[in-house]
C-alpha cells in the first residue's frame, strides 16, 4: 500500500515542484547514507544465500566419498589406512596415483581409485579459499603418473587413529558414530588432535560439515565461533565435543588424528 501512496505522491503538484527545485547537497548525502545502510544490512543475508549452493555441493560429495568408503572397507576389510596403503603399494607401482599414506588426506583417499570404476576426482571437491588452500574448481580425471589427487585437488580432511602399538602407524576408525571426513578445516602440515582443529571461517562463513561413520553429514555451525586470535579460523566451543565420548564418558577427542588437504 505504501508504494500505492507515494506514486500517488509523485504524481502531486506539490513534488512535480520539489523535484524542478533539486536536491540539496546535504539530501543527496542523506540518501547516499541510507543507501549505504541498507547495503551493509543486505550484504551478510545476500552472500549467505550465495554461499547455499556451494555448502550443499560439499555436504553432498561427502555423501559420495562415503559410498566409496565403503566399497572399500568391503574390499578390504577397513577404511583406508597405513596397512591398506602398504597392501596397495604394489599394485601402485603400476598406476602411480602417487604416495598413498602420510600427513595429508590426499594420501588416503588416493586409494579407493583402486577400485575398478573409480576414476573421478569430483567428489573430493568442495569451494573452499583458505590460506594455503585454495580449490576453485573441480578437479581433472587425471590419476596415473602421480596426478591422482595433487596438492588443491581434494578439499576433504580424513580421521585416522594412531595404532596402540605404534604411534608412527595410523589406523582406521572404526566406531559408526565417529567422524570419519570433515569439511572445511584450517590447512595444517601435520594432522591435528581431534579435540583441537581449526576451522577455515572463511569458505562457508562458519559453517563446518561432519561426515559420521554412519554415513550422515550435519553442519556444525552453532559448535564453532570464532578464534580470539585471528578471524580467519574457528574454533569448536566449550563443551561442544565434535567427537563422542567412549563408554566411560571420556572424551575421545584427543585420541583422533584429523589430516587436513594437501595444499
Amino acid at each position: 500500500m505504501w508504494c500505492c501512496s507515494l506514486i500517488s505522491f509523485m504524481k502531486t503538484p506539490q513534488f512535480k515542484k520539489y523535484i524542478k527545485k533539486g536536491f540539496t547537497l546535504i539530501e543527496l548525502m542523506v540518501v547516499i547514507a541510507i543507501l549505504a545502510t541498507l547495503g551493509s544490512i543486505a550484504y551478510g543475508p545476500i552472500m549467505d544465500h550465495m554461499n547455499d549452493g556451494d555448502r550443499q555441493k560439499a555436504s553432498t560429495n561427502m555423501k559420495s566419498i562415503f559410498t566409496l568408503l565403503q566399497q572399500f572397507k568391503m574390499d578390504n576389510g577397513t577404511f583406508p589406512c597405513d596397512a591398506t596403503g602398504d597392501r596397495l603399494q604394489e599394485d601402485n607401482a603400476d598406476r602411480d596415483f602417487g604416495e598413498l599414506k602420510g600427513d595429508h588426506s590426499n594420501a588416503y583417499f588416493r586409494q579407493l581409485f583402486f577400485k575398478n570404476g573409480v576414476e573421478s576426482e569430483k567428489p573430493f571437491f568442495a569451494k573452499v579459499s583458505a590460506p594455503g588452500l585454495q580449490i576453485l574448481a573441480e578437479g581433472d580425471e587425471k590419476l596415473a603418473n602421480g596426478q591422482a589427487l595433487r596438492p588443491g585437488e581434494n578439499a576433504m580432511s580424513y580421521v585416522l587413529l594412531p595404532d596402540p602399538q605404534d604411534d608412527n602407524v595410523k589406523v582406521a576408525v572404526s566406531r559408526s558414530n565417529v567422524p570419519l571426513v570433515m569439511c572445511s578445516l584450517y590447512p595444517s602440515k601435520t594432522p591435528y588432535a581431534g579435540d583441537k582443529i581449526l576451522i577455515d571461517m572463511s569458505s562457508f562463513k562458519g559453517h563446518f560439515f561432519v561426515l559420521t561413520g554412519d554415513g550422515a553429514v550435519a553442519d556444525h555451525e552453532k559448535n564453532i565461533e570464532e578464534s580470539p586470535d585471528n578471524d580467519m579460523y574457528g574454533v569448536v566451543r566449550a563443551n561442544k565435543d565434535i567427537f563422542p565420548e567412549n563408554k566411560r564418558g571420556r572424551a575421545t577427542g584427543k585420541d583422533h588424528l584429523v589430516l587436513t588437504p594437501e595444499g
